[in-house]
């Protein structure tokens, strides 16, 4: 069997820390849109009652007007 070369060695052990800090990165990055997302879910909802409830009270308004 071949003998590891230390060098080679230090490298790929170099490119594990690397890819390990990328992939923690990108975890962040993830939990981050999640959250954002949950929030836009939210707003989304919350305009599409005030939305309903402006309509609701532009109808009543205008049933009383032509009562």
């Amino acid at each position: 069997m071949a003998e590891i070369d230390p060098v080679e060695f230090g490298r790929l052990l170099n490119a594990v820390e690397t890819l390990t800090g990328e992939v923690e990165s990108l975890r962040d990055d993830v939990k981050q849109m999640k959250e954002q997302m949950t929030g836009a879910k939210g707003v989304a909802i919350g305009l599409m009652l005030a939305a309903g409830g402006v309509g609701a009270g532009a109808t009543h308004l205008v049933e009383r007007l032509f009562r």
